[in-house]
Order: structure tokens, then C-alpha cells, then sequence
């Protein structure tokens, strides 16, 4: 008895990522950059649902602005020594299709490659972003919803908020550093969580979640923090409060020590 091998899946093509500038730069808190991107290759461009990410690509050492490569059918091509422009992984907070113009935040914890672009970021400099990948699918049967992180899930909780059909009751749950970086959230019930003077991130808001009532019903939640914070989240969630995979969500936005960490990871494995 002999099988067919099954021919390998097709490879799934890059599209090139679009150039933009800089068109404007607020602080809405002392610890966010919140920059406003726009341009014409971002004609088409589209958001498919909240808290998706995209990646925004920055000018390599020595260069002024973002130079991508040339760009075939099959994605990138690459000259010898050439490698794709650094990049990390965002939300978007906003877009607004009128304007052809994306908002990005940016938050300036250490001397990262993103952080200190965005110190100095103004009016004309060029990065790149890729179109937006992965949303989050909001459940309009769910009773309530709990939405929890930390300052780098704020921008993926209040796209979600803006998607709950009207009337959803949700409870939001933020750790930040101070009462500094609070800011309005369109939600009736959130809970603003400080860190103390030395604590590690998560530490906070691991303690709220496990201390959280859940309402009647059948509820979903959505957390988005450090990668191992996530995961013991994740394990709260499934192993001692008894919740369906398909009722929660978790993200880990960044990891400890991590420059990079994937935007793909969600704890799937626990």
C-alpha cells in the first residue's frame, strides 16, 4: 500500500509594506508618543477588526529615513548583504480611511529601537507599515466582556470597546506606572492599577484578575501584558476558573529581555 505525499502548502507572499511620514505627534501621556502616519500608499489600506497588529519598519543604522527593498511576486528580493529594515509590532490605535491617515502609540519604556524614534519623531520622517494582520472577533452574544492589561494593551482594549455592540457591559482593567498615564476609556466600569516602586509589570494586574467577580452569564475576556504574565494568567483563567478556550483571549505583548518577541503569541500551547 503506497500514499500520496500531499504537495507542500503554497508559501504565503509578504505584500509590500507601504511608506508613510509623519504628520503629526501629540503626548497624550508623559510615557506615550502618539504619532499620526498617513501618505498615498496608504490608499486602499483598510483595519478588519480591533486590536489587530501591524509592523512598522524604521531606517537602519546610518539611514535617514526607511529605504525598503525592491519588491517582486514572491515578496522581498534581497541584494547580497541586504536585509529588511528592523521592525516591531504595534496596534493601531486609529484609522481613518477619509483621511488615508493611521495613529500609532508609542510607549517610551528604555532606549528600544521604537521608543527613541518616537522621542524624536516629527512632522515628515518616513517609516513603513504593513497592512493590519490578526483582529480580535468580537462575540455580540457574550454578557459581558473583561478587558485587562498593561500600558503597551491599551490601544488593542479601546478598539475593542469601540466594537461592543452598544449597551455591552464591560469591565476594563489597566496596570500603568502612576496616575500620570491614566486616560479616558470609554467604559463604564475600569479600574486603573498602579505599580509600586520597584515592582516587576503584571504583578498588579495578575492580583486584580484574580480577584475579579465575574458577573452572571456567559462572559469573554481579553488580556494583553508581558509574555510569562500572560501565560499565568492564561493557566488562572483555564485551570482555576474553569473557562472555555473559546471564552478568553491572552496576548503576550512583549517578553522581559526580549528586544522583538513574536507578535504571535498567545499562549496557545497552555
Amino acid at each position: 500500500m503506497t500514499t500520496e505525499q500531499q504537495p507542500p502548502a503554497p508559501r504565503r507572499v509578504r505584500p509590500k509594506p507601504r511608506l508613510v511620514e509623519v504628520r503629526g505627534v501629540e503626548r497624550p501621556t508623559p510615557d506615550c508618543v502618539r504619532v499620526t502616519l498617513g501618505g498615498s500608499e496608504l490608499a486602499g489600506y483598510e483595519m478588519r477588526g480591533p486590536a489587530a497588529h501591524i509592523k512598522v519598519l524604521f531606517a537602519r543604522e546610518g539611514e535617514a529615513r526607511t529605504v525598503l527593498p525592491e519588491w517582486g511576486p514572491e515578496g522581498p528580493i534581497l541584494k547580497a548583504g541586504q536585509a529588511m529594515p528592523p521592525s516591531r509590532t504595534y496596534t493601531p490605535r486609529a484609522w481613518d480611511a477619509a483621511k488615508q491617515e493611521l495613529t500609532v502609540e508609542f510607549m517610551l519604556h528604555g532606549e528600544g529601537l521604537a521608543s527613541t524614534w518616537a522621542k524624536s519623531a516629527k512632522a515628515g520622517d518616513v517609516v513603513a507599515v504593513t497592512l493590519p494582520g490578526g483582529p480580535y472577533a468580537v462575540d455580540p452574544d457574550a454578557d459581558w466582556y473583561l478587558l485587562a492589561g498593561d500600558e503597551s494593551a491599551l490601544p488593542a482594549i479601546e478598539t475593542i470597546l469601540e466594537e461592543l455592540p452598544a449597551g455591552k457591559p464591560a469591565h476594563v482593567i489597566v496596570e500603568v506606572d502612576g496616575a500620570g498615564e491614566e486616560r479616558p476609556v470609554s467604559a463604564k466600569h475600569v479600574k486603573w492599577l498602579h505599580r509600586k516602586a520597584g515592582e516587576e509589570s503584571g504583578v498588579a494586574l495578575e492580583q486584580a484578575l484574580r480577584g475579579f467577580a465575574a458577573p452572571a452569564g456567559s462572559g469573554r475576556v481579553w488580556v494583553g501584558c508581558e509574555a510569562e504574565v500572560m501565560r499565568s494568567i492564561r493557566k488562572h483563567l483555564l485551570f482555576e476558573r474553569g473557562m472555555d478556550r473559546g471564552e478568553i483571549h491572552t496576548h503576550g505583548y512583549w517578553k522581559k529581555g526580549a528586544a522583538n518577541h513574536p507578535d504571535h503569541d498567545v499562549g496557545q500551547e497552555i
